[in-house]
């Protein structure tokens, strides 16, 4: 209902509440994934502690609570591809506008310049994403005494915390 309120009525007050509704919704997503996995993560919790082998249920419960969203995310995103493309085509661009120098194109150069930076945080927070879940599985392929205790503090900090 807000996004299509969002697109009929476009603002920036419409936008900035659509973001934080949608801010709200995904906080009490990541709290209901983790009633739904409070039992089986403490379970996988007692193995890492006690230096126990995972079962399968053990690494795909953690997995889901660590980085289950980034696995979700980098899965359905389509984007980057596009935004790659966009970011070369903005890169000719401000070379050929900076070559000018005229007081229009550095106007326009500007311009171009901010759609490049507006790229920034998409591309950005998917490589976060994209090296978040790759973290995770060197991680878990091997599970030292550290990376264990690292998974055990994290997957704590995450079943105490509204906010991871």
């Amino acid at each position: 209902m807000l996004i299509r309120e969002a697109g009929r009525r476009p603002s920036v007050e419409a936008f900035e509440t659509l973001e934080q509704q949608l801010g709200r919704f995904d906080v009490r997503l990541r709290e209901m994934q983790q009633e739904n996995l409070g039992d089986r993560a403490k379970a996988a919790l007692s193995n890492l502690r006690g230096g126990r082998p995972l079962s399968e249920e053990d690494k795909a419960v953690l997995r889901s609570l660590v980085v289950g969203d980034a696995e979700s995310y980098l899965k359905m995103e389509n984007n980057l591809h596009d935004w790659m493309n966009e970011l070369a085509r903005l890169e000719k661009e401000m070379e050929r506008l900076a070559a000018d120098g005229s007081d229009e194109s550095l106007l326009q150069l500007r311009g171009v310049v901010r759609d490049a930076m507006r790229l920034m945080p998409s591309i950005r927070g998917y490589m976060d994403e994209r090296a978040r879940l790759d973290r995770f599985c060197t991680a878990m392929s091997s599970l030292d005494e550290a990376n264990r205790n690292l998974l055990v503090q994290v997957v704590n900090e995450m079943l105490s915390s509204r906010s991871r």
